[in-house]
């Protein structure tokens, strides 16, 4: 009897004592490349001046267009590149102009009017641009109608 009593015993135990905790560790890894992403947020608004000659976004009635830029590495630069040309103007409207750009910046970024083709050094994260479009007609006036012109933001 007493073998039957031990025996028990020792099963009762066995599977009534706490188990040893186990540990072991699960791994994350992740990448993040380097990247400079563009989204283009509200386009700009041209005005004439006072004696039609000048298109402008500055002006009286004009207004910037915006982008925001986001960064993931270093060593990036913002740009913009005026047209040669408008995209659409009425007849009489795409002579004899000159186009410059310009763009400033919040955010992680701070700057402030600078010339288009400049390339400026971009803060590592969210930078909100500003991008200003003036058109210059060298002789007479801008001719009445629709215009569209296309700035080119660039990130590298």
């Amino acid at each position: 009897m007493r073998k039957t009593s031990l025996t028990t015993f020792l099963l009762i135990a066995i599977f009534t004592s706490p188990a040893a905790a186990v540990t072991d560790t699960v791994i994350f890894n992740g990448n993040i490349v380097s990247t400079c992403l563009i989204t283009i947020g509200t386009p700009g608004i041209l005005a004439a001046n006072g004696d039609f000659s000048v298109l402008s976004s500055t002006g009286a009635g004009g207004t910037s267009g915006n982008a925001t830029i986001l960064t993931t590495g270093g060593g990036g630069n913002v740009s913009t590149s005026a047209p040669t040309a408008f995209a659409a103007a009425p007849d009489g409207g795409d002579g004899d102009v000159t186009f410059a750009s310009s763009y400033s910046a919040s955010g992680v970024t701070t700057l402030l009017d600078v010339v288009g083709e400049v390339a400026s050094p971009l803060g590592l994260g969210l930078t909100n641009l500003n991008v200003d479009l003036s058109a210059t007609k060298a002789a007479g006036v801008f001719p009445a109608g629709n215009y569209t012109a296309e700035v080119v933001v660039t990130c590298e």
